[in-house]
């Protein structure tokens, strides 16, 4: 996945914590600014866990191209497969 798309969704649940939180805070009976502290700390807890798990198990292998190429010079099944009956 594109480091762009694992930002843009980490923005996204901080921002959907940070409504819910806030707004659900506010409505419980605090105060204003209780809900927005509240709502932007678990932006800040809800977005840096939501992108550092998907930066851990949805970035590519940077040698995942390189471990599925087999080298011809060291590759053991090498004339395995030829027609023996010339």
């Amino acid at each position: 996945m594109n480091p762009i798309n694992i930002q843009k969704m980490a923005i996204a649940f901080a921002l959907l914590a940070f409504g819910f939180l806030a707004i659900g805070s506010v409505l419980a009976g605090s105060r204003v600014i209780t809900g927005v502290i509240r709502g932007g700390l678990g932006a800040l807890i809800f977005g840096g866990l939501v992108w550092v798990v998907a930066d851990l198990f949805l970035s590519e292998d940077e040698d995942a191209g390189i471990q599925d190429m087999v080298n011809e010079d060291n590759n053991p099944d090498k004339g395995e497969q030829l027609d023996e009956t010339a």
